[in-house]
């Protein structure tokens, strides 16, 4: 774990801190503040605890923990759901396959080693768990209703269960799929460089690579025969170097720089990108409630949520935005604007997460889905804007560093 986890964790807890102090506060002095938004406030805040307190000790532990810990939020929040669709004895066995095939088949291909899984199957694992359930899973399960024999409801059936796989399984999937991303940013780029120059080596192997490249520009330009000839006897093979160099007795520069591993410190990097997308969608959950209840006139959906307004959601929406820039340095984007439009495309898609699970609560007239983390009703509802987000966050992450 580098400085820049240790520091954006540490803040995380400062902030849940002060929080709590200010909660205490307020609920002992008679502050003339509603004591329904004060009872929620604390509650919401208690939960916080629970929830990065799990996550940090998650991460801590290593990638496989943090996508254990987010494959048991998946699979509660996909029991949640269930219990709220209409299932009939035809569907239980299908629902096992579900429960104990596809959701953790799902997270262990999310989990497994990128690079040892193309060595072995030839193939990128991204390109496995991205269709594994769109794809093979979404045709299969209506064939395995239908041989069961009952037709009853089919539709719908098969409806509701494809959208609790889409959304408790398969979109949450994304998110310890950051821990896994393979991350080609400027970041590392400027850690190797600096490694380099660090070691002593830079005129081994920077210089050379110009020399290449520049060498391979003028091929292109006469022809390409002489041009690759002095490429060849010009590019000092860093084998070569480090033989000379060992036969002497001495530990080379680039013996040490063998020492250095990019992978261990981008895996810092994808730490606390997934630490910054799981924070942004706290803030833009908090900012629209709260600009919502400032702004209370106008009701997007009344009969949906009772509390979202155009007015909240848009500054919840600049709020998140600004959060966003704010920690642009625990990214990887290169500049202000990628994580200004991270932050947009997080509160949007927080939003719309927020809706739906409030409309399939309405639609099955159920307030909650249960009482897992105090405050936060049930699980599903405290991870509906993670759900929506992050799939959408994760390709875009991949689009701006690939």
């Amino acid at each position: 774990m580098d400085y820049r986890t240790i520091l954006l964790i540490s803040g995380v807890l400062m902030l849940l801190v002060c929080a709590t102090v200010v909660v205490i506060y307020l609920s002992k002095r008679s502050t003339g503040i509603d004591s329904g938004i004060l009872s929620s406030c604390r509650s919401r805040v208690y939960a916080w605890w629970f929830l990065f307190g799990a996550l940090i000790c998650a991460v801590l532990l290593g990638t496989i923990a943090t996508v254990v810990l987010f494959g048991i939020v998946s699979f509660w929040a996909l029991r949640e759901y269930v219990t709220l669709t209409p299932t009939r004895p035809a569907d239980h066995r299908t629902l096992v396959g579900v429960f104990f095939l596809l959701t953790p088949l799902q997270f262990v291909l999310v989990g497994v080693d990128p690079e040892w899984f193309e060595q072995v199957f030839h193939v990128e694992v991204y390109y496995v768990y991205s269709v594994l359930i769109p794809s093979l899973a979404f045709l299969i399960l209506p064939a395995t209703i239908a041989i069961s024999g009952d037709p009853k409801f089919f539709l719908e059936r098969i409806a509701k269960l494809q959208v609790g796989l889409l959304i408790c399984v398969y979109s949450l999937s994304f998110a310890p799929a950051i821990m896994t991303m393979d991350l080609h940013d400027s970041t590392k780029t400027a850690l190797c460089a600096s490694e380099i120059q660090a070691v002593g080596i830079e005129d081994k192997v920077l210089k050379p690579i110009e020399e290449v490249v520049n060498l391979q520009t003028a091929a292109r330009e006469d022809g390409g025969a002489v041009a690759h000839e002095n490429i060849l006897e010009k590019r000092e093979t860093p084998q070569e170097s480090v033989k000379e160099q060992q036969d002497g007795g001495k530990e080379t520069p680039e013996a040490q720089l063998k020492t250095f591993t990019p992978h261990k410190k981008m895996n810092s990097t994808n730490l606390t990108l997934l630490f910054v997308f799981v924070i942004l969608t706290q803030v833009n959950d908090v900012a629209q409630y709260f600009w919502s209840l400032a702004f209370p006139k106008h009701k997007i959906a009344p009969k949906v949520n009772s509390n979202k307004t155009p007015e909240g959601v848009v500054l919840g929406m600049l709020t998140t935005t600004l959060v966003a820039v704010a920690l642009l340095y625990f990214t990887p984007f290169d500049n202000w604007r990628q994580a200004a439009l991270g932050g947009v495309i997080i509160s949007i898609m927080g939003f719309a997460g927020n809706m739906t699970i409030s409309a399939i609560k309405r639609d099955q007239g159920v307030g909650d889905y249960g009482e897992l983390v105090e405050g936060h009703s049930g699980i599903l509802d405290r991870i509906d804007s993670l759900c929506f987000a992050a799939p959408i966050f994760f390709h875009y992450v991949r689009l701006c560093v690939n």
